[in-house]
């Protein structure tokens, strides 16, 4: 019965796509510190576990040690397999909100002092250009002479009609 179930597994998963995610899906960037992390704290725990095994079964042989320690470990592995994926996961988020709450106190307030300043500016050289077109305006008026230059809002990128 066990054979036939395995033979189905795999007679399965070979029918399945390719394109497919583990359960345990870990996003690439925290695979850097996740895989260490479940290696270093596995490798003690199963070291453990075969000392164990093997206190318990004295003259066993290395496939009845071996099976009694895939046994033993196999929930072992897969609690700290899920305790580590949180902790990385939580640990991720957690270092994203402190960099959103960071953000928002300071850089946020620097981001919008700047465009508030540039906002100021434009409104100077919009200001300062209106002004300088009506002069001439008015000058040419008070001179007798035709003024044709078109408004500083109808002038090809910003420019006042002269060269800057």
């Amino acid at each position: 019965m066990r054979r036939r179930f395995v033979r189905f597994l795999i007679v399965s998963a070979r029918l399945l796509p390719d394109e497919r995610e583990g359960i345990w899906s870990i996003p690439r960037p925290l695979q850097v510190v996740y895989f260490p992390l479940f290696i270093g704290i596995c490798i003690p725990l199963l070291i453990d576990t075969v000392k164990e095994v093997a206190a318990l079964h004295p003259g066993a042989g290395l496939v009845t040690v071996a099976r009694e320690t895939a046994a033993e470990f196999a929930a072992v592995a897969v609690g700290t397999a899920i305790v580590i994926l949180m902790a990385v996961q939580g640990g991720y988020i957690a270092m994203m909100a402190i960099y959103h709450a960071f953000a928002n106190r300071f850089i946020k307030p620097v981001i919008e002092g700047h465009e508030e300043r540039g906002r100021e500016m434009g409104m100077k050289q919009s200001n300062r250009a209106w002004s300088e077109w009506n002069r001439r305006r008015l000058d040419a008026e008070a001179e007798g002479v035709p003024f044709d230059e078109p408004p500083p809002d109808q002038q090809p990128s910003g420019r006042n009609g002269r060269e800057e």
